[in-house]
Formats: structure tokens, C-alpha cells, sequence
């Protein structure tokens, strides 16, 4: 029941989140980004899935991202973004998923050559069986081209699995983002390597996002693909909990249930943007 609560509350929240930034952008507020040279964009993805009967079965999540672009001040061409996520689903009223995201960050010169930026991310994910993990990061971007970057970040990491531990750790990634007709259609591929700074654990992720335009402008049609590799898994057998573990009816007993290193997603859906 927390979990559902908690869960709930976070989709509140990004609906409320995303009410009141539509509701600052009236005429007053335009007129001081038109001064100020800056744009704003949000962005709001709600899913929900249900089934009842012989099988009981719900899934939902949702997505909000705020940015904010433009020249403040002395600030050229300068970047503030918000994001934030989360999902939730259970079967037979047994939770399997549960996870969310908090993500900030400050580009300096975001859409030049050379971007330094600073971040700082929050995750946490049931599945995986993190309970949270908190990155503070510094580094820098460099554009290579017109479809190419590649960015590198240090970042002072906290994450909590049975313990807590506190680390620094590098980030290194390569990014590729095509837009065709004029933003009809955007693909947006990047990879991330994060080994700890003494090589001893490493996450590897990857994302794929294909963006296409509707006959209304404001709508669009998204596909996203993930791919994530944790090595802390991969080079030991780590047991779920107890309560998540197999049960065997010829033996009357129950089977452990590893951690596995690497897990996919795969979502279709419509976002709405403004």
C-alpha cells in the first residue's frame, strides 16, 4: 500500500509540475524571454495498464522534463533542465517493479563547441534491488560535427544496495542525434560507460529514442529503447530477497533467484509537448 501511495504521489506531483509551468507562460512571461533571449519546452508521458480477472495485473508510469535554453545575461546560449520518472507494476498485488529518476542539470554554452556542465542525479530501482543512488557530477562536452559529441563527467557517487558506499566514478559518453525535415523526425542514440575510478565495477547503459512528428504539432510519436549492464552482478551471484525468490511445487521449497546483469525496455507511446 505505501508503495502504491508513494507511486501515486509521484504521478500527482508531475501532473501538478507540469499544470503550473503551463500556467506561468502567459503573455508577461513571454515578453521577458523574448528580452532574455531564452526558450522553455515541457514535456508530460502518462501510461497506464490494467487487467483484472484471471489475471490481475497493472503497470504504470510517467515522465516530466522542463528546459529552459538561452542567453542570461553574460550567459550565452546557456541550458537548465529538469527530469523526472517513475514506474510502478505488480502482479497478482505483488509489486515487481518500482523505480524511479530525479535528473538537473546546467550547461554553460550548451550548443557551442565546447559546453562544460554539472548534475546531479537521483535513482532508485526495486528490481535491481538499489535502494538509491546519488550522483554528483562536473564535466564537459565537445561537439565533433554536426550529429556527433562526446562528453566526459567525474562524478562523487553515494548508492546504497545492503550498505552504503560512497565512490567517485567517470562517466564517458558518445552521443548521435540525427533531425530530419526540420524536426519531423529526430534520432537520438548515446551510450554511457561509468567505471568506478578503480576500474573494479563498471555500469554500462544505452539509449535510443526515435521522435516523429503528427499532423498536430504539439504531438508526437515516440520509441525508446534501453539497455543497461551492471558488472556488480555479472562477476557474482547476488541473491534477490527471500520473499522475491522461486517456488518449487516438487520439492516444497523455495529456489533462489539471482540478480541478473543486464536488463532491456522497449516503449511505443505519444508525448505531448509545449
Amino acid at each position: 500500500m505505501i508503495r502504491n501511495t508513494s507511486y501515486w504521489a509521484l504521478i500527482l506531483s508531475t501532473t501538478v509540475a507540469f499544470s503550473l509551468g503551463q500556467n506561468t507562460a502567459d503573455e508577461d512571461t513571454t515578453a521577458v524571454e523574448e528580452e532574455n533571449s531564452t526558450e522553455s519546452s515541457h514535456d508530460l508521458y502518462i501510461m497506464f495498464d490494467q487487467e483484472q480477472g484471471n489475471t490481475d495485473h497493472i503497470a504504470a508510469g510517467a515522465e516530466y522534463s522542463f528546459n529552459l535554453i538561452g542567453d542570461w545575461g553574460k550567459l550565452e546560449d546557456t541550458e537548465f533542465s529538469i527530469s523526472l520518472a517513475g514506474s510502478y507494476a505488480s502482479l497478482s498485488d505483488e509489486p515487481y517493479a518500482l523505480d524511479g529518476n530525479f535528473h538537473t542539470q546546467f550547461d554553460l554554452w550548451a550548443n557551442m563547441g565546447l559546453s562544460p556542465f554539472f548534475f546531479y542525479d537521483y535513482t532508485f530501482d526495486r528490481s535491481l534491488g538499489l535502494i538509491h543512488r546519488h550522483n554528483f557530477a562536473v564535466g564537459a562536452k565537445k561537439r565533433l560535427g554536426r550529429v556527433f559529441s562526446l562528453s566526459y563527467a567525474f562524478m562523487y557517487e553515494m548508492e546504497e544496495y545492503d550498505s552504503t558506499r560512497v565512490f567517485p566514478r567517470h562517466s564517458i559518453r558518445p552521443k548521435v542525434k540525427i533531425v530530419l525535415n526540420d524536426g519531423a523526425a529526430v534520432i537520438d542514440y548515446r551510450t554511457y560507460y561509468k567505471p568506478k575510478l578503480d576500474m573494479s565495477e563498471y555500469l554500462w547503459e544505452n539509449e535510443l529514442k526515435i521522435s516523429l512528428a503528427t499532423f498536430y504539432e504539439l504531438l508526437s510519436i515516440d520509441f525508446s529503447f534501453k539497455h543497461s549492464f551492471n558488472s556488480r552482478y555479472d562477476e557474482s551471484e547476488i541473491f534477490k530477497p527471500e520473499d522475491e525468490w522461486d517456488y518449487d511445487y516438487e520439492t516444497d521449497e523455495l529456489t533462489p533467484v539471482y540478480y541478473k546483469p543486464t536488463d532491456y525496455s522497449v516503449s511505443l507511446g505519444l508525448s505531448f509537448s509545449m
